[in-house]
């Protein structure tokens, strides 16, 4: 993995340490009281065998070159399943941390976590949340994923309040639905089979699998594009891009594993990616 500036890393107290490892991997990375935290699945720091003091959260970028110019999946599905990576980066940084902090209790969460990773990314300093529900930063946009290392070291200063964008307008116009009465990115993903307005929705915007659609009209990406921050440092990213899945690539069972749309059934991607094969050979 490439290592990233370190030099104007935040200090947060006692989570300092932790947030220096988490930047070294290339992850911008805050720390939050968990008092601040909006819990969603309480349950799950039950289970973390210590008492939650703090929230690391951290921000992964993940747009590649290989998400620019055409593609069939949403950008966040180029590369391999980001899950991996929480797993893999997650390991390390707490063998890091543990080394660190011998007596003190750490967890990884990405995804399914106890708590509310987009409001506590906000609440942190890290980004806003835009008008499309996602977290824009400024150097990669809304091209990042979360997670976050919650701990019971000492909580840094309050959080301040999350702060939103601007609402433009842009990815709401812009949305095939408006953002309303549904959603691309899940028509993509529904099991069994679509209707013919979901066909028809699938043919016109050219996805097999996602929608980056209000990703890519925000203002916010444009200055990201500009300032030639949008690339992850991040390597694991850049290895074996597959911008425009086929029933080829589909069919190497052990990679299929490795990638976000493996979630569902190969079924559901396979039947999108004949749509507009069966499309293309009747025009």
């Amino acid at each position: 993995m490439k290592s990233i500036n370190t030099d104007n890393i935040l200090n947060t107290a006692a989570c300092s340490g932790v947030i220096r490892i988490m930047q070294k991997y290339g992850i911008k990375a805050a720390g939050i009281p968990i008092e601040s935290c909006r819990l969603t699945r309480a349950y799950k720091l039950q289970q973390a065998g210590f008492e939650p003091r703090s929230v690391c959260m951290g921000i992964i970028p993940y747009y590649t070159p290989a998400c620019d110019g055409d593609r069939t999946v949403s950008a966040y599905a180029v590369s391999r399943d980001y899950h991996l990576f929480i797993k893999e980066i997650g390991e390390i940084i707490i063998d890091e941390a543990k080394r660190l902090y011998p007596s003190s209790g750490f967890a990884v969460f990405g995804d399914n976590s106890p708590i509310d990773e987009r409001d506590a990314a906000a609440k942190a300093g890290l980004g806003i949340i835009g008008r499309n529900g996602m977290l824009i930063t400024e150097e990669y946009s809304s091209y990042v994923f979360l997670f976050e290392l919650i701990t019971d070291l000492l909580p840094h200063t309050p959080s301040d309040e999350p702060r939103y964008c601007a609402h433009c307008g842009h990815c709401k116009a812009a949305c095939p639905y408006g953002f309303e009465n549904g959603c691309l990115s899940a028509v993509t993903q529904k099991k069994g089979s679509l209707t013919p307005e979901e066909e028809r929705m699938v043919l016109k915007y050219g996805s097999v699998w996602g929608c980056d659609i209000c990703q890519e009209v925000c203002p916010h990406t444009e200055k990201a594009r500009e300032a030639g921050t949008i690339y992850t440092p991040i390597e694991f990213f850049y290895d074996n891009p597959i911008p425009s899945p086929t029933a080829e690539t589909l069919a190497d069972a052990e990679d299929l594993k490795t990638r976000a749309y493996s979630w569902r059934p190969v079924s559901v991607i396979l039947r999108n990616i004949e749509l507009m094969e069966k499309n293309r050979h009747n025009d």
